[in-house]
């Protein structure tokens, strides 16, 4: 969710309490590991160390959205968040203590210990508050009663997500709908399914929560239906009940907006250009830093790579090819050439597993994407961003943006070397649909919540897609 505007992620009073204990976690772990190794005083420079790691953590905390509702959270999905939020924690202190030269003052066997220990400490806690709190809702306390608003999809979807998390303390009592009667089965975990039972309507719904019988209400119709939304907020405005909307893929795209005046007018951005005025500045000055260091790291094995693709095959080292680009203006793509033929643009066919027109060495520059490399010549010229959504070969965009909704507002950032998408795992081919669709999914979410942060998270996890993936050849 965005951190700006006023659609957000309401802030749980135990997230509070859950960011006071990983302070004081950092800042424990460290003092106990100083005194067992160093013993000794505290001194100011290991106080430097301690308020530094617990600021870097809450700001990577912030880009890997470490702190979400712990009713409806579970270890299993935290514990990536909280140890890529430690592992860029820790880079960030190293980049500090190398640029104001001070990481030789303190004990490396110290740092390491700590590094060690913290994260299996912090991973610990959570599952002892987790599993308090599991205890309890077992025993009938701090629960809350559900009511889902609709019997589609979408409601059955939310209904197995609830049923199979019986630690979140939600008591799902059943469907409002007037489309059925009796009860409705819901796919879950079990293969028999499960049984929900429909309460009724609207106007049983509205006496069941007026008697105190319901605690949170989620509306998962058609949000074409305007009606039930006013009609439920209408009648449910005087009372306790916590309201929900379950949105479908374009809902949710309204929902990750930002609130916008337009003179005394308030609006929702939907989608908008990601950077703009000094967060624009702040773009390119990241682009310049980041691929002018890239092209200065690289520049030896890039005329390496440049020999390699030469003399491994006959063609031109360099492979050129259109793409659009910010606002869907077309520029020359750089690659190094990785294969034994350069198509035209509209002949292009994206290249699958064990496609004969790679060459052996193409096909190892492919792997591990080095014949991205010239692409940071494409930065510096402004025409791409090292972090963005990848652009596509323009006879891709006029086959996909007829069949996938959406597919053009990708367009709204500058094409980038690495994205989002790419470190989800939607890298290399996109041979169905589904997979185009994801891709969409997630150059649209990377458009809503931009910020440098998340840039330098993505650079940062970038290396290791690039080990692990299999799909790209």
């Amino acid at each position: 969710m965005p951190k700006n505007g006023l659609i957000r992620q309401h802030d749980h009073s135990l997230g509070i309490l859950i960011r006071v204990l990983d302070a004081v976690i950092i800042v424990g772990v460290l003092f106990a590991v100083k005194q067992a190794y160093l013993g000794g005083g505290w001194g100011p420079r290991w106080s430097v160390v301690a308020f530094s790691a617990v600021a870097v953590f809450y700001l990577a905390a912030n880009i890997n959205h470490l702190y979400q509702s712990y009713r409806l959270g579970g270890i299993v999905e935290e514990m990536p968040r909280l140890i890529m939020t430690w592992l860029m924690t820790l880079a960030g202190l190293l980049l500090l203590g190398y640029l104001l030269k001070v990481a030789h003052t303190v004990s490396r066997v110290t740092l390491t210990f700590w590094a060690v220990i913290t994260p299996v400490a912090l991973l610990v806690v959570r599952q002892l508050i987790r599993s308090f709190l599991y205890q309890l809702r077992k025993e009938g306390r701090n629960t809350r009663s559900v009511v889902i608003i609709g019997a589609n999809e979408n409601a059955k979807r939310l209904a197995a997500e609830i049923s199979r998390m019986p630690w979140a303390g939600l008591r799902l009592l059943g469907f409002v709908t007037q489309e059925h009667e009796g009860s409705v089965c819901v796919q879950d975990e079990s293969s028999s399914g499960l049984s929900v039972p429909v309460l009724g309507t609207l106007e049983d719904l509205f006496a069941r929560a007026r008697d105190g019988g319901v605690d949170m209400v989620y509306i998962a119709t058609p949000t074409s239906e305007r009606e039930v939304i006013e009609s439920v907020i209408h009648e449910l405005g005087d009372s306790t009940v916590s309201i929900f909307v379950v949105p479908d893929f374009h809902t949710a795209a309204v929902m990750q907006g930002n609130w916008v005046s337009l003179g005394g007018i308030p609006t929702v951005s939907i989608i908008d250009d990601p950077a703009q005025g000094l967060d624009a500045v702040a773009k390119r000055l990241e682009d310049l830093l980041l691929a002018g260091a890239a092209l200065a790291f690289f520049a030896l094995p890039m005329l390496l790579i440049a020999l390699g693709v030469k003399l491994s095959s006959p063609g031109p080292v360099f492979y050129k090819q259109r793409r659009y680009g910010l606002s869907g203006r077309s520029f020359n793509m750089l690659k190094f050439r990785s294969m034994s033929v350069t198509e035209k643009d509209e002949e292009f066919v994206q290249a699958s597993r064990n496609d004969t027109r790679v060459t052996p060495f193409g096909a190892f520059l492919r792997r591990t994407s080095l014949d991205e490399l010239p692409q940071f010549l494409n930065v510096l010229n402004g025409e791409m961003s090292v972090v963005g959504p990848r652009p596509h070969a323009a006879a891709h965009n006029e086959e996909f943006r007829s069949r996938i909704s959406g597919y053009m507002l990708r367009h709204k950032a500058k094409p980038g070397i690495t994205g989002l998408a790419q470190v989800n795992g939607f890298r290399g081919e996109t041979d169905t649909d589904e997979k185009m669709r994801e891709r969409v999914r997630f150059d649209v979410e990377y458009i809503n919540n931009w910020s440098i942060w998340m840039d330098l998270a993505i650079v940062l996890k970038t290396p290791w897609v690039l080990f692990t993936a299999k799909n790209a050849y």
